[in-house]
């Protein structure tokens, strides 16, 4: 048990000792954060999503099942005249807003919602 604790104690003081060495200066940090801000010219907004799509393939063989191309906008009618809005999530009363939903995923852009890979087949959801 004494080993443990002067170990410990020893490499807390090591530690220690050794930060100074390497200072990480609050101006250095300051400087950094002050160029990525103004380095945010190369960003680009998010493109929007067109389409929402679905394809199902066979692992094996690589041939498509089913694919699925519909535009986003027959999907937001949908989750519109859907007769609920929430859709119940288990048995503690959770629920989630298709529209709610779709106005939050059209808002980061394209992107693979869901991808599952099984032995058989392989199903891919996402926004184009």
């Amino acid at each position: 048990m004494k080993k443990v604790i002067v170990i410990t104690v020893v490499l807390l003081v090591l530690l220690f000792m050794t930060s100074s060495l390497f200072p990480a200066g609050d101006r250095d940090d300051y400087q950094f954060i002050k160029k990525a801000v103004q380095d945010t010219s190369e960003v680009e907004p998010a493109k929007e999503v067109k389409w929402f799509k679905v394809l199902v393939t066979e692992t094996k063989t690589g041939k498509e099942k089913v694919r699925i191309t519909m535009p986003i906008a027959l999907v937001e009618i949908f989750a519109r005249c859907a007769d609920n809005k929430e859709v119940k999530l288990g048995r503690d009363g959770s629920s989630l807003n298709l529209q709610k939903l779709l106005t939050e995923l059209k808002k980061v852009g394209p992107l693979a919602i869901i991808e599952v890979n099984e032995e058989d087949e392989k199903v891919k959801v996402w926004l184009e």
